[in-house]
């Protein structure tokens, strides 16, 4: 995570701070405010996805791919291990966690990002 100062600051999008802002790692190192975590807009290059007749559409106008729009993640897992009968070593799945790193179109490979107002609910 780098820490940097922009000429003349940038405003928080959420309290409305001038304040630092962060570089979070992530598959895409979004910018976000250091006060809020809240990400800043002009500093990240990700266009929302399109809706359209009920389906995502990539919003970069060389691709428009409907419906291949992916939530890139990552996931820490604790599975137990144990030697079964044929002496072979079985990995049994258990508990993750996981963790949303940003989305993308699965077609052009670009970081696209959810439109205001929509909440992703997993299941």
């Amino acid at each position: 995570m780098t820490d940097t100062i922009p000429p003349g600051g940038t405003e928080c999008p959420k309290c409305g701070e001038n304040t630092h802002i962060i570089t979070l790692g992530g598959a895409h190192g979004t910018v976000v405010s250091a006060c809020c975590e809240a990400v800043i807009p002009e500093m990240n290059d990700e266009l929302p996805v399109l809706i359209y007749d009920g389906k995502l559409i990539c919003p970069y106008g060389d691709c428009g791919a409907a419906d291949e729009i992916v939530e890139l993640d990552v996931a820490t897992r604790e599975n137990a291990l144990s030697i079964s009968d044929d002496g072979k070593i079985s990995a049994h799945l258990g508990d993750s966690t996981f963790e949303s790193d940003g989305f993308e179109c699965s077609q052009c490979r670009r970081p696209v990002s959810m439109p205001d107002g929509y909440e992703i609910t997993h299941a």
